[in-house]
């Protein structure tokens, strides 16, 4: 399913230079005002041990959750559901 800012879901990053491409174009949209980064909520974050981030896509109004790689885990990048 893709969105106004052409997001969809990634289950696993493929390698780091998948995540790294990916997060270069998420600071893109950020920086073109399609998306902002915003506050973790404590309550739904994974906690400190993880690499994550929030950024919400303007035009759709929806808020995704991108986790960095750590290996063995790839990372995620998807939705985030009632935030």
């Amino acid at each position: 399913m893709v969105n106004a800012c052409d997001w969809e879901p990634i289950e696993r990053f493929q390698s780091l230079a998948h995540y790294e491409q990916f997060l270069t174009s998420i600071n893109e949209q950020v920086k073109e005002g399609r998306a902002k980064a915003v506050p973790l909520d404590p309550a739904k974050a994974w906690g400190n041990a993880w690499d994550e981030h929030w950024y919400q896509c303007i035009a759709a109004n929806e808020l995704w959750r991108l986790v960095a790689p750590d290996p063995p885990f790839r990372g995620v990048f998807k939705r985030l559901d009632n935030p």
